[in-house]
């Protein structure tokens, strides 16, 4: 957690000094594991959870442009639970992870400027490549609790590939709420031919406030 902060309080310092856009969200992140052994076997009852995520992030326009690119520090959490009725087991795993996202979004039908401000709903869609790092995590089997740290499944970085759509409602120049949705994946890179795979599915549905710092300096 103290690396969290520690990772959040400087990416707020930089993007402050540098004038630009700083948002804060949070949501609901809906996750499913995808698992084979080395026999390429998934256990076919397992289930995901929900659980929650919060983030603080920058986002710059490129030249004036529709485009903006988006730097986003958030904590993740991700579960899944797994019962086999003929041994009579059960399994759960909760994992948290810090994420690191960079991103690329496209902004349409923004609002004009009236009046020296602006008002009004637009529209972005977004794509995201994504870093995350093990932060902590425990599988229950019936009840033993087991520690995840050190597992190598879990312990070593997961790389995400992630898309999805927003809608921004500028309350002014300088403030905005926004609403997304985010589908992602984790993406596996090298051959995993004859050893485990697990991989992560996710879906986030979040809301957000943005400052606009450019904004406000004219």
């Amino acid at each position: 957690m103290k690396k969290i902060l520690g990772c959040l309080l400087f990416l707020s310092s930089m993007l402050t000094a540098a004038g630009q856009q700083l948002f804060l969200e949070t949501g609901m992140l809906i996750s499913s594991f995808d698992y084979k052994d080395s026999n390429g076997n998934s256990p076919g009852n397992l289930k995901g959870t929900y659980q929650g995520n919060f983030g603080l992030g920058g986002r710059i326009a490129v030249k004036q442009s529709p485009w903006h690119v988006s730097l986003l520090i958030s904590n993740n959490k991700y579960g899944a639970s797994c019962s086999d009725q003929t041994l009579g087991n059960y399994s759960e795993w909760y994992v948290s992870y810090l994420s690191l996202n960079l991103g690329v979004d496209y902004e349409f039908f923004k609002p004009p400027v009236q009046n020296a401000d602006r008002k009004g709903f637009s529209f972005y869609l977004k794509g995201i490549f994504a870093t995350e790092f093990f932060i902590n995590g425990k599988q229950k089997l019936n009840s033993q609790v087991f520690d995840l740290a050190g597992v190598e499944e879990f312990d070593k970085p997961v790389y995400f590939l992630k898309a999805g759509t927003g809608v921004n409602y500028y309350l002014s120049r300088n403030y905005i709420v926004f609403a997304e949705y985010i589908f992602g994946r984790s993406i596996l890179f090298g051959n995993y031919d004859g050893q485990e795979q697990l991989h992560y599915m996710t879906h986030c549905v979040s809301i957000g406030f943005l400052f606009n710092f450019s904004a406000k300096r004219k």
